[in-house]
């Protein structure tokens, strides 16, 4: 079908289509609301019902899914949607955990033909007799389009369908955008293919655009950026990344992806381990959590498990938007590792060094670092930064490391002022001295350790083996003259913490 969208789209826009795959709102909302486009997509499975059978349909928000339900319920087609729980703010109607699990029965018990969903059926459901994907959301993504195609791929063997179906919407944009083409998945012998290159392009891309703020900052002169330049360039490359979806309150779905790197990968494994606890502890049952809420869960993850030195430093709203999507599905993200990407093809350091052994001129220097550009099917370089001044500024840095090794000397740059680190909070201790911070509270646990591996409550006395109960707390109120030293510090529970008034 002919129909234009995005055509008073800005700049700013059309960048979140391309590398986060997130279509404006206002867009989505037009595709939703066109009803040529709408009945056309029933229109289509009607004329054609008794060789699609059971079809998942994805759609573009939660407003198109409840539509095309509406739609394909008035041609007589046993069709019903699920989403992420919300309440409806005109008709005060909640749409419960136990009602999509009741339609997916329904579903697999053949009851409903037609299945309507916004990024939940990804994957991780298993809905072995569907014969059919409908495709009324475009994406970028060759990931995602994979995971949409392969619901209706289970062949025989996982008790799926021996042929199956992909219907695609695809509609004309205003501006070029490389859309995702079902036909690219499959090779001339109709076999399924999930690319090991396209997955690899796709994983560069969503890291280049986890680093150009940290560019961004580098390039920035006002910006203290000593602490992450001095790291070897290689130790700032994530080793993956949890990629998720999860629904915003008005309904439309927001995608985020949280990058790991070598020393987050421990927190965030312990963090994820102790998500069911952490919700326990706080008593939080809702699937919309209060920014309250959120920044007083947030807060304990960061104390309990983000302590020391990091590269790059602890993100808080990645542990929002963690929090957020375990509110909504109960369930940790899920996790995609970066191993099969050739870290070399992005050691700036390595190439700095050949610059700086081979004592090349300026013209020489450029000729080598254009070739490095321009060179390479896979075009790792420019995935990566984006822009070949990021790329330029990087290798500035790496030889300056080699030319000044003196300027990244803790010992000759890092000045703590005159006010000693004991007089300080914990936190504004972790700002200055990040290991010092994470003995400190490593230290006082060990203090309220029992032999069987519990820690107690130094007030109450409640005890469990997970940190995430407790809080540190300084004994003698700084207020008063205390200090954040060892033996002026101890464990609370939340509630008795709460209940004195003085956290750290």
């Amino acid at each position: 079908m002919s129909t234009h969208y995005g055509d008073s789209l800005g700049v700013d826009a059309w960048e979140s289509i391309q590398h986060l795959d997130i279509l404006p709102e206002e867009v989505a909302q037009q595709m939703a609301d066109s009803a040529a486009r709408n009945k056309l997509i029933v229109e289509i499975y009607k004329n054609n019902q008794k060789q699609y059978g059971q079809t998942i349909l994805f759609a573009v928000n939660v407003v198109h899914a409840i539509q095309l339900t509406a739609l394909f319920k008035k041609e007589g087609i046993k069709a019903d949607y699920i989403v992420s729980s919300i309440k409806d703010a005109v008709t005060d109607v909640t749409i419960s955990r136990e009602d999509n699990e009741r339609k997916l029965e329904e579903y697999r018990e053949g009851y409903l033909q037609v299945l309507i969903n916004v990024n939940i059926l990804t994957e991780g459901v298993d809905l072995p007799k569907t014969k059919t994907v409908f495709l009324a959301r475009p994406t970028v993504s060759s990931i995602l389009m994979t995971q949409m195609v392969g619901r209706a791929l289970r062949g025989t063997a996982a008790g799926g369908t021996s042929s199956a179906y992909i219907v695609s919407f695809i509609d004309h944009w205003n501006e070029h955008i490389a859309w995702v083409n079902p036909e690219t998945l499959f090779d001339g012998n109709n076999e399924f293919q999930d690319s090991d290159y396209e997955r690899e392009k796709h994983d560069i891309r969503l890291i280049a655009i986890s680093k150009i703020e940290e560019f961004a900052s580098v390039l920035d002169d006002s910006v203290d950026t000593s602490f992450l330049e001095k790291v070897p360039f290689e130790q700032r490359i994530p080793v993956g990344m949890y990629a998720f979806t999860y629904l915003e309150e008005n309904g439309m779905d927001h995608s985020y992806q949280v990058m790991v790197y070598n020393s987050t990968k421990i927190p965030y494994e312990n963090l994820m381990d102790a998500l069911p606890t952490l919700f326990k502890s706080f008593g939080v049952t809702e699937e919309y959590l209060s920014d309250t809420q959120l920044n007083e869960m947030e807060s304990q993850c960061r104390d309990s498990f983000f302590c020391g030195e990091m590269v790059p430093p602890y993100e808080k709203r990645d542990v929002l938007n963690i929090l957020k999507y375990y509110a909504q599905y109960e369930s940790i993200p899920q996790f995609y590792t970066f191993d099969e990407i050739d870290r070399s093809k992005l050691d700036v350091g390595r190439i700095a060094q050949h610059i700086w052994d081979e004592d090349m001129g300026e013209r020489k220097r450029t000729e080598y670092i254009d070739s490095l550009w321009e060179s390479g099917d896979d075009n790792m370089l420019r995935l990566f930064f984006g822009r070949k001044l990021y790329f330029l500024n990087q290798i500035n840095i790496e030889l300056m490391k080699l030319s000044h090794p003196d300027i990244y000397d803790d010992e000759n740059n890092i000045q703590y002022g005159s006010r000693a680190l004991e007089d300080l909070p914990l936190h504004e201790i972790g700002k200055i001295n990040p290991l010092l911070e994470q003995q400190l509270r490593n230290d006082t646990f060990k203090k309220a350790m029992d032999k069987d591996g519990n820690y107690h409550c130094a007030k109450c006395g409640i005890s469990d083996k997970s940190r995430i109960f407790f809080q540190v707390d300084h004994i003698i109120p700084m207020n008063a003259g205390g200090k954040s030293t060892l033996d002026n510090l101890q464990i609370l529970c939340r509630q008795c913490n709460g209940q004195k008034g003085d956290k750290s």
